[in-house]
């Protein structure tokens, strides 16, 4: 072999080195590179999936707010409203619509998981907001209906207001038990003030709500007294002294360990 052969056999080996490695440095730079724009386009998802979660997140904690707060303005609301317009159904409709808003605040922070002890707190606030509204609004517009009902008036309002001050001297928040009564009442209620606005019935129905609603309010006065320290969402009063022997047996397991 001569030596002009010897050197095109190695003059074309070193062309095919050289090519490979060109063609590996290509590869590894595009896969660089694709790499880099996979990281960007997955970085650019990743950011628009938690900006879209934080949004919804947000409208999932401040909903139940909207609604508490809509049921607590319908109190100076609906005393307007009755005030200003005579059309029985815009007063039932403000009735029915403080009803849902107290329905779905809670039902929908349970399940978003944002029900905390301060809405608690002002959806007891709202409801009994509403509710004198609606009550300043029979005194207005039907006083003699108000004259007939006046020592139940009286006593509700006494309880309702008595029981919330009470809870705020000795736990320094007002009361949120939300109990079976509790929640059988304000559908009573807004049974009983549906039928009384929207179709003018004025009977006995009405005289067993409000006498309901001082039970329900007794109640709640027990359940302060019972209790040690503020709780919620405590069913009946059963639940209360069943709580309250519990807290009592842990504090004195403490105190004894």
């Amino acid at each position: 072999m001569t030596k002009f052969a010897i050197l095109k056999i190695i003059s074309i080996a070193l062309f095919l080195i050289m090519r490979a490695a060109m063609l590996r440095t290509g590869y590894v730079s595009l896969s660089l590179r694709t790499g880099r724009w996979l990281r960007k386009g997955t970085e650019l998802m990743q950011s628009a999936i938690l900006e879209n979660a934080a949004g919804q997140s947000l409208f999932k904690r401040k909903l139940p707010w909207a609604l508490v707060l809509f049921r607590l303005a319908l109190g100076p609301g609906i005393v307007w409203i009755g005030s200003t317009r005579p059309e029985r159904w815009m007063t039932v409709s403000c009735i029915v619509l403080a009803l849902v808003s107290d329905i779905y605040d809670g039902v929908l922070a349970r399940r978003w998981r944002c029900d905390t002890p301060r809405l608690r707190r002002w959806d007891t606030l709202a409801d009994t907001v509403f509710y004198l509204g609606v009550l300043a609004l029979v005194m207005l517009r039907f006083p003699m209906t108000a004259q007939r009902h006046a020592l139940l008036f009286v006593l509700l309002v006494a309880m309702e207001l008595g029981q919330h001050i009470f809870a705020w001297v000795k736990f320094g928040r007002n009361a949120s038990y939300q109990s079976i009564l509790a929640k059988a009442w304000g559908l009573l209620m807004a049974a009983a003030t549906i039928a009384f606005f929207g179709f003018g019935l004025d009977n006995w129905f009405l005289d067993a709500v409000l006498a309901w609603g001082i039970v329900c309010n007794a109640e709640g006065f027990a359940m302060s007294a019972v209790l040690p320290t503020w709780h919620r969402d405590v069913p009946t009063l059963g639940h209360a002294l069943r709580l309250r022997k519990k807290i009592f047996y842990e504090s004195s397991s403490l105190f004894i360990g």
